[in-house]
């Protein structure tokens, strides 16, 4: 079919990256953007840190992907001329898509919806902080809430969650609540602790990666050189994702001339379940390991509790059926069983296609006990690895944007600031929709992000959001 790239990335990446540097103010600015020492808006994957932008973790240059350059382009955009937005009605503005939003460039001053107004207006900032402090003041603690994007800084985030608590709430969740809440949980339920188990550096001793409902080719294509370079140790990769994707099938690396030229095929297989079928399939892999006696039983009783009864889940399964379910064949189930009991050091990346339903949890749950069958954790080259979607989400979490601070933390800050921080209970995300739902709310908070844009139901959440109390 014409119109359809045979791979992801390459000339037209780097065409895509020269358009925005120019719509942004120049290749030199942009340029210099990319270098300052600082890591990626975009994505989970850093961009040099302190060793400057454009080098990757194991300190290639360059390194960079056109994700990056996008969300820099929509940061140097010029100001939003203040009598273009100020005269546009909140109808024709809601008219607009989120791009087209961004596309008018960047609000450079306070603005002020007036209520029974049908536009918003220009505010000095003496103006908007009166604004704020007169809302607050009078709002009991329980009926606000801090929603803070992966795009904020630590610095930002911990100084707004530090005014949140000193305010007296402990209504502080972020953007991951919408995402990777169901990773969070179900790897805490597994393990006892919410992140990943795996290094980035650890996909260097990766011989079979198992990428389930993600495309990391979109969403996170630096991440492809660590394809490539597990592609030419002669590891494999098995996709899993209901919709095929070009640059998981083949990408050209645009920082390698030879994948630029001549590709790298990403996918040693590609299985397409339902949409959904995910848990079905890999509770019936986990009972065809269990039948062929492929689990790591010395592993099992030495670092797991609960495998007898997972053991006795497992027999009672059917495999036909879960098979019918999934809409996958056993011909795939044999062919992934196969590879992952030839496997020395599996790896299992997921992203939001699995943690994006209504079973999201049991599945990341199902992935984790996936991975304890064959001890394929602690170990070189094996874990588990949720992709994330934004930069700084695991940074915003570690400095104290979440409903509950860590005891640690919270005995710091009241030691060194001679304080004493809230004790409530504190809402995630969904909570405090629930509860602005119920009238309940009277004052949002949100550090960058799109609340509303995010959200699952859209419309439920922009009455949420915009009608008062």
């Amino acid at each position: 079919m014409s119109g359809i790239p045979s791979a992801g990335g390459g000339f037209h990446a780097i065409a895509y990256t020269f358009r925005k540097a120019r719509q942004a103010g120049g290749i030199l600015k942009m340029y210099r953007a990319l270098r300052a020492k600082n890591a990626c808006k975009t994505c989970a994957l850093g961009m040099g840190g302190q060793k400057g932008g454009m080098t990757n973790e194991l300190g290639h240059f360059p390194e960079f992907c056109k994700k990056s350059v996008q969300a820099l382009a929509a940061d140097l955009q010029p100001a939003i001329p203040l009598d273009q937005f100020t005269s546009a009605t909140l109808e024709q503005l809601r008219e607009l898509s989120p791009r087209q939003l961004e596309a008018m460039g960047r609000i450079t001053v306070p603005l002020v919806l007036e209520a029974g107004s049908t536009a918003f207006r220009a505010a000095t900032w003496d103006e908007a902080l009166t604004r704020l402090a007169h809302k607050l003041r009078p709002t009991p603690h329980d009926q606000a809430f801090f929603y803070f994007s992966g795009r904020s800084s630590n610095e930002a985030g911990f100084l707004l969650q530090l005014f949140a608590r000193v305010w007296g709430t402990n209504h502080v969740n972020n953007c991951s609540f919408y995402c990777h809440q169901a990773s969070g949980v179900g790897l805490t339920s597994v393990f006892g602790q919410s992140v990943g188990t795996v290094p980035l550096d650890g996909l260097e001793h990766t011989d079979l990666l198992l990428l389930i409902g993600a495309n990391p080719a979109s969403n996170h294509p630096r991440f492809l050189r660590t394809l490539m370079e597990l592609k030419r140790r002669g590891g494999k990769i098995i996709v899993i994702n209901p919709l095929r994707e070009v640059g998981l099938e083949r990408f050209r690396v645009p920082s390698d001339p030879r994948s630029l030229v001549f590709g790298t095929t990403i996918a040693d297989h590609y299985l397409q379940p339902h949409c959904g079928g995910d848990l079905a399939f890999i509770l019936a892999l986990m009972r065809t390991l269990r039948d062929r006696g492929a689990c790591d039983q010395e592993f099992l009783a030495a670092h797991t509790t609960g495998w007898v009864e997972l053991d006795a889940h497992l027999g009672a399964l059917d495999v036909a059926e879960l098979l019918t379910r999934s809409g996958l064949s056993a011909a795939d189930l044999t062919l992934v069983a196969d590879a992952y009991m030839a496997s020395k050091a599996t790896v299992f990346a997921w992203a939001m296609g699995i943690t994006h339903h209504r079973h999201g949890t049991d599945t990341v749950r199902a992935i984790a006990d996936l991975a304890l069958l064959r001890g394929m954790v602690a170990k070189p080259g094996a874990g588990l690895l949720p992709l994330r979607g934004h930069s700084n989400i695991q940074g915003l979490g570690t400095v104290g944007v979440t409903p509950v601070l860590k005891d640690a933390i919270a005995k710091r800050v009241e030691q060194h600031l001679g304080i004493n921080l809230p004790t409530s209970a504190g809402l995630d995300t969904m909570g405090c929709m629930q509860r602005a739902h119920a009238g309940q709310m009277r004052v949002a908070w949100c550090l960058g992000g799109n609340l509303w844009g995010s959200s699952p139901d859209a419309e439920s959440i922009r009455w949420c959001i915009s009608t008062p109390p």
